[in-house]
């Protein structure tokens, strides 16, 4: 394949400009890696599948509808090629898990909230529930629905990189059934401490679930 050349100054000012902005982190991470993957586009050596890139590698790293909750996590100018790919699926997992933890947070935390309960109560509570709900995840929930990797020449070391995209999923069945089994325990957590008032919550959050099922 025949690459082009553009002068090397041109270059600097590309990627600092681009590692400043990714800097800043944040919710746009995927954008922003998205950015300095563009810079590579021309330089496409070797690709999988089709002659650009899937149009699930540029949305949004969450979505989440009837079949489960998808994240995609990508590294973008890796030397190897396995530790790239490897990278990538570690930042989706990631993303996964943070976000799973936010609407366990919230949906636990309203379901056990009650007249009368300190917020250290009801928050130790939750966090074990997404402990556990986190842990199940990790043991069965979690797999690989999408790969897509680039192998690139690096036009400034005119090195062989890579760039890879990899999309995880949580089907809603396993989803489902872990935030049951979180709250089956919970139940069992209430009743070892006989706190009757948490019980009570966490069997109308067991029994809402179930029926959800």
């Amino acid at each position: 394949m025949k690459t082009k050349s553009i002068p090397r100054i041109t270059w600097v000012v590309t990627l600092i400009s681009v590692f400043t902005v990714c800097s800043c982190g944040g919710n746009g991470a995927l954008k922003e890696t998205r950015e300095l993957a563009q810079s590579y586009e021309s330089y496409v050596i070797r690709r999988t599948g089709d002659d650009k890139r899937p149009e699930w590698t540029s949305e949004k790293a969450f979505i989440e509808n009837d079949k489960g909750l998808h994240f995609t996590g990508a590294h973008v100018g890796g030397a190897d090629y396995a530790v790239t790919v490897r990278l990538a699926k570690s930042e989706a997992t990631k993303n996964l898990l943070e976000s799973v933890e936010i609407k366990t947070r919230g949906e636990f935390g309203t379901a056990m909230h009650g007249e009368n309960r300190h917020a250290e109560d009801i928050g130790r509570y939750v966090t074990d529930a997404i402990a556990w709900m986190v842990d199940s995840l990790r043991v069965r929930g979690i797999r690989q629905k999408e790969i897509y990797y680039e192998e690139v020449l690096d036009p400034m070391s005119q090195e062989i990189r890579y760039n890879a995209w990899v999309q995880v999923q949580i089907t809603k069945q396993d989803y489902i059934k872990a935030k049951i089994d979180a709250a089956r325990r919970l139940v069992n957590k209430t009743i070892d401490e006989k706190d009757e008032k948490a019980r009570d919550k966490a069997l109308e959050l067991l029994e809402k679930l179930e029926e959800e099922a």
